[in-house]
C-alpha cells in the first residue's frame, strides 16, 4: 500500500504527471546530427529511446506524430513498466490512436481515447470496444506471427512467458461482463474515504482547495472546477459527449497485496491516482494558444477542451504528416488557399458514396442507362462482375517506428545483456521509477545520451520542502551515476530535470 504522504498518488501510474513531449525535441541536446542522414541515404543508425514508468503512451504518440518535422530516421521505443496492466493499456491506447479512418474518424477516436485513458466509468459502447480488443489482444499475445501481421508496431518478444500468460489472464478479465467482479464505484469511494478521512464530509471544499491552491499554483490554471470536482467524486474526467457513463473501465483494475490478520492477500481494485487526475498528460499545454484565452481573469476553456484538441491534432499529424489546422483557421484561409486536405478527402468520400448509390440503383432498376444489346449479353449472368476492393489496413502503418515491451525487471536486467550495450540515446524516468537510476545503467547508454527525469511537481500531496528533498535525491543518484546536469532544475517549478552521460568523462 502507498504511504500516507503518497496515498493520493496510489500504487500504479495509470497516466502521466507531465505533459506529452516530442522526445526528439526534449532530447535536442543530444547530438542528433550523428543520427541524421542525407536526402538520399539511409540513416546510419536508429534513435533508441528507453521509457521507464511513463504510465501512458503520450510521449510515444507525440514523438510519432511530430516526426515529420525532423529529418527522417527510425525510432525504437523500449517500454518498462512496473505492472503488466500498464503494458496492456499501452497496447490498447496505441491501437485506438492507429485505427484507420475507414473504421474510425478522428473525433470518435479522440473521444474514445480520452474515455479509456482517464474515465473510471465509460459508455457501454466503449466497454464493448474494450471487450472486443481484449479478445484480439489474447490472439496477439499468444501468436507472434499474428502480432507481426496485425500490429507490426509492437514487439513483445522480450517478455517472459509467465508475463505473457499473466497478460492473457488480464485480457480475459477485461472482457468479463460481470459488473460485480469489478465495482469501481465502490472502490473509488473507498479510496476517497481512506484518503480524506475526517475531511470526507467536507470533500467539496477539499477539492476546491486542491485545485485552486495547489494545481493552479503549479501552472494548471486552466483546470476547471466542474471537471476536476466531477473526477474527484466519480472518477469521470472527460465527459466528451452526452451519454450514460455507467460501465466500469476495467483497464483501470489492478492488484495489490494487502495485510489482513497478519497475512498478505491479493486484492483487485482501483489503486491509482485519486488526487491529481489525468488532466496533465494532454490538458495543460498546447501549440494552439487560443485555447488559453481568458475573460475577467478566468480561462474560457478547460483541460478537457485542450486534451481533445491536442489528441485530435496528434491523430491528424500521424495520419496526414502535416500540422493540424483548426476549423476556424480553415475558414479564414478558405478564400486564399482553397479547400483543406481534410475537406477534400471528406468531399471525395461523399462523392464516392453517392456514385456507389447511383450505380447500385441503376443496376437494380434493370433498364435505366443499359441498352438492349448489353441486356442480352448479360442475360445469362447471375451477377455483374465486381472488382473486389482490397481490405482496409488493420492499423495506420508506422514502418519507421517500433515499440518494444521489456520485462518488469528490465532496469536491473538489461545492463547485463550485451544486446543493450551502448544502445539508448534518450532515457525517460517517470517520478515513481527514479529508483532505477543506477551506475549499472550506464552500460546501456550511448555516448552523450540524454536522460530526462520527471519531477514530482504535480503530486499535490507533497510540500515544496519534500519536492526539494526529492530533487536532491535525484541529483545525488545522477551524480553517483556520473551524469552531468544539462541545466539547473528547480524541482518545485520545473517539470523535467535533464542530464547527459558522456562515456569516459
Amino acid at each position: 500500500m502507498a504511504s500516507k504522504g503518497t496515498e493520493g498518488f496510489g500504487n500504479i501510474t495509470w497516466w502521466g504527471f507531465s505533459p506529452a513531449q516530442d522526445l526528439q525535441d526534449l532530447g535536442k541536446e543530444l547530438r542528433l546530427e550523428k543520427l541524421t542522414l542525407s536526402e538520399s541515404a539511409e540513416p546510419s543508425r536508429d534513435l533508441n529511446v528507453l521509457l521507464v514508468g511513463a504510465g501512458d503512451c503520450r510521449h510515444i504518440l507525440k514523438t510519432i506524430a511530430q516526426s515529420y518535422r525532423w529529418q527522417r530516421r527510425k525510432i525504437n521505443f523500449y517500454v518498462v513498466e512496473n505492472q503488466l496492466e500498464l503494458l496492456l493499456r499501452h497496447l490498447l491506447l496505441l491501437n485506438i490512436a492507429l485505427e484507420p479512418p475507414g473504421r474510425m474518424g478522428l473525433q470518435e477516436k479522440t473521444e474514445l481515447y480520452l474515455e479509456v485513458l482517464g474515465d473510471a466509468l465509460v459508455r457501454e459502447q466503449t466497454a464493448d470496444y474494450i471487450r472486443t480488443k481484449a479478445t484480439d489482444f489474447i490472439k496477439l499475445i499468444t501468436d507472434v506471427d499474428k502480432l507481426a501481421r496485425d500490429m507490426p508496431l509492437i514487439d513483445m518478444s522480450m517478455l517472459k512467458f509467465r508475463e505473457r500468460d499473466a497478460m492473457e489472464a488480464i485480457c480475459k478479465f477485461w472482457r468479463d461482463t460481470e459488473n460485480k467482479s469489478f465495482d469501481i464505484v465502490k472502490f473509488w469511494d473507498a479510496r476517497q474515504r481512506r484518503y480524506l478521512e475526517v475531511r470526507y464530509d467536507s470533500r467539496k471544499n477539499v477539492y476546491d482547495w486542491d485545485r485552486t491552491m495547489k494545481l493552479h499554483e503549479k501552472d494548471a490554471k486552466i483546470l476547471h472546477g466542474s471537471e476536476y470536482n466531477r473526477w474527484r467524486d466519480t472518477g469521470v474526467a472527460f465527459q466528451v459527449r452526452e451519454g450514460d457513463y455507467t460501465a466500469g473501465n476495467r483497464t483501470l483494475a489492478s492488484g495489490v497485496l494487502i495485510k489482513r490478520e497478519g497475512e498478505r492477500i491479493p486484492a483487485r481494485g482501483y489503486w491509482g491516482d485519486i488526487a491529481t487526475g489525468p488532466f496533465i498528460s494532454h490538458g495543460i499545454e498546447s501549440e494552439n494558444q487560443d485555447l488559453f484565452k481568458t475573460a475577467n481573469g478566468l480561462h474560457t476553456g478547460c483541460c478537457s477542451f485542450v486534451s481533445e484538441y491536442n489528441l485530435l491534432a496528434m491523430f491528424h499529424e500521424i495520419l496526414h504528416k502535416e500540422r493540424y489546422v483548426p476549423p476556424k483557421e480553415e475558414k479564414e484561409a478558405e478564400g486564399k488557399k482553397g479547400a483543406t486536405l481534410t475537406e477534400i478527402t471528406e468531399e471525395e468520400d461523399e462523392e464516392e458514396e453517392d456514385e456507389g448509390t447511383e450505380q447500385t440503383s441503376g443496376t437494380s432498376g434493370g433498364g435505366d442507362g443499359t441498352n438492349k444489346d448489353e441486356q442480352e449479353v448479360n442475360h445469362d449472368r447471375t451477377m455483374p462482375f465486381i472488382t473486389p476492393c482490397p481490405p482496409p489496413p488493420a492499423l495506420i502503418p508506422c514502418p519507421e517506428f517500433k515499440v518494444h515491451f521489456l520485462p518488469m525487471n528490465a532496469c536491473s536486467d538489461i545492463p547485463r545483456r550485451s544486446k543493450y550495450a551502448g544502445l539508448f540515446d534518450v532515457v525517460f524516468f517517470a517520478t515513481g521509477m527514479v529508483h532505477g537510476i543506477t551506475p549499472e545503467l550506464n552500460a546501456t547508454l550511448a555516448d552523450e545520451a540524454v536522460i530526462i527525469v520527471e519531477t514530482a511537481k504535480y503530486l499535490i500531496d507533497l510540500r515544496n520542502e519534500q519536492l526539494e528533498q526529492f530533487g536532491s535525491k535525484v541529483n545525488e543518484m545522477a551524480a553517483t551515476a556520473g551524469w552531468k546536469p544539462i541545466s539547473t532544475c528547480d524541482f518545485t517549478k520545473d517539470v523535467f530535470a535533464k542530464f547527459q552521460f558522456k562515456r569516459g568523462s
